[in-house]
C-alpha cells in the first residue's frame, strides 16, 4: 500500500500524513497518529452483532457501501484462481486446434498453387500432340506417362515387350533399350522382354519388370530417372507387385520396395551377397583321397594258424629214470681155477 503524503504546516514540505515531527525542520506537525486512524477505519467497517431494523437514512446509504465493495483491490491469490488448470488446458487445447487447421490451410494453398504452376507450365500445344499419340498407342500398347510441359514434352509407352519413348516436338518414336542405358542390366528381348512399366507418385522414376530368361522364372527390377534417363538395377528373382508395393523373391530370400524403388524391408541381391557364406568343406578324409594298398603278409597263412588244442588228457612221464644197480655174477674157486688154466 501507498504512504499517504501531506504537507508540512511549519516547513512546507511534502512528508507522511502521520509523522508527528517533520523530518526536516525538526518541529511538531500536529497530525494525528497511524494508530488512532486504523482503530477509528476499524470501528466504521465492524460488522453489527445483532440485526437491527435498518433506517430510512442507512437504507440509502447501503447501495454505497455496496458499491464501494465492488471496487474493492483484488489480492494476487484471487487474481490467480482465474488461471487454474482447467483453464491453461482449455486454452492448449484451443491453441493446438487453431495450429492444426492452420497448417491444412496452409497445404491446400500450396498444393493449388503447384497445381496452378504446373497448368502454367503446360504447352497446350504439345499436350494435343501426345494426346493423339496415346490414343493410338493405347489400341496395341500401354500408356505409362505423360509430359506435356515444354521441358521434357515426351510420353513413355510399352509395346510387345519393348518401351519406347515419344517426342511431341519431333513427332518421332525411340525404343528404350535397358542394356544400352545400363550394362548390368539383362532383358531377354527375344522371349517376353519387358513386362510392365508404372510411373512413381511423385512421377520422378519409372519402375520396370523385366524377363531375365525364357518361361520368366528370373525377372529384373529397374528403376528409371524421367529427369536424365538413368537406369538403376534394384533386385533380380520372382517379381509381384501388389497393393503398391514389389515383392522380390530368389533363393530363399524376400524384399519388399515401394513404387519409387526404395526399399521397404528384406535383403536386396547385393546385401545377400554380401552375407558372409558357410565354409566348404576342403578337405577329404585320407581314405577317400588315397586309398591305401595292403601289404602282402610276410608270414604264410598256414604258420599264423595254431594247431587245435588235443582234449585227451594224455599220459605224463617222468622226466628221471631210475635204473637199478647191476649185481654181479657169483663165481665158484672152480671157475677161477679153469679162467687160470
Amino acid at each position: 500500500m501507498t504512504r499517504k503524503i501531506s504537507e508540512c504546516p511549519r516547513c512546507g514540505r511534502m512528508i507522511y500524513s502521520h509523522a508527528a515531527v517533520c523530518p526536516y525542520c525538526k518541529k511538531k506537525t500536529g497530525f494525528p497518529p497511524a494508530e488512532s486512524v486504523a482503530a477509528q477505519s476499524r470501528a466504521t467497517h465492524r460488522p453489527a452483532e445483532e440485526p437491527a431494523v435498518a433506517s430510512p437514512a442507512q437504507a440509502t446509504t447501503a447501495p454505497a457501501q455496496g458499491a464501494q465493495h465492488r471496487h474493492k483491490i483484488r489480492l494476487p491469490e484471487e487474481v490467480t484462481r482465474k488461471y487454474s488448470k482447467a483453464n491453461i488446458a482449455k486454452g492448449l487445447v484451443i491453441a493446438v486446434l487453431a495450429l492444426i487447421v492452420l497448417g491444412l490451410f496452409i497445404a491446400v494453398q500450396m498444393q493449388n498453387r503447384q497445381q496452378l504452376r504446373l497448368a502454367s507450365m503446360v504447352d497446350h500445344g504439345t499436350k494435343d500432340i501426345i494426346d493423339s499419340m496415346a490414343n493410338e498407342v493405347s489400341q496395341t500398347g500401354y500408356v505409362i506417362a505423360k509430359f506435356p510441359e515444354r521441358s521434357r514434352h515426351c510420353m513413355y509407352y510399352l509395346q510387345d515387350g519393348h518401351m519406347y519413348e515419344f517426342d511431341a516436338l519431333t513427332r518421332d518414336s525411340k525404343e528404350m533399350i535397358l542394356t544400352d542405358l545400363n550394362a548390368a542390366a539383362i532383358v531377354d528381348y527375344e522371349g517376353s522382354g519387358i513386362l510392365s512399366a508404372n510411373i512413381s507418385p511423385d512421377e520422378s522414376y519409372i519402375m520396370i519388370v523385366a524377363s531375365r530368361n525364357t518361361g520368366n522364372t528370373e525377372c529384373g527390377l529397374y528403376q528409371l530417372s524421367t529427369a536424365n534417363k538413368a537406369l538403376a538395377v534394384i533386385d533380380r528373382g520372382k517379381v509381384v507387385f501388389d497393393n503398391g508395393e514389389y515383392t522380390v523373391e530368389s533363393g530363399g530370400r524376400m524384399a519388399r520396395y515401394n513404387q519409387d524403388g526404395t526399399k521397404l524391408a528384406g535383403l536386396t541381391i547385393e546385401e545377400a551377397e554380401a552375407l558372409p557364406k558357410p565354409k566348404q568343406q576342403t578337405e577329404k578324409k585320407k581314405d577317400e583321397e588315397e586309398p591305401v594298398e595292403r601289404e602282402e603278409p610276410r608270414v604264410k597263412v598256414t604258420e599264423q594258424i595254431k594247431p587245435k588244442v588235443d582234449v585227451v588228457k594224455q599220459p605224463t612221464v617222468p622226466t628221471e629214470i631210475k635204473i637199478a644197480p647191476q649185481i654181479a655174477p657169483v663165481t665158484t674157486k672152480k671157475d677161477k681155477k679153469d679162467k687160470k688154466d
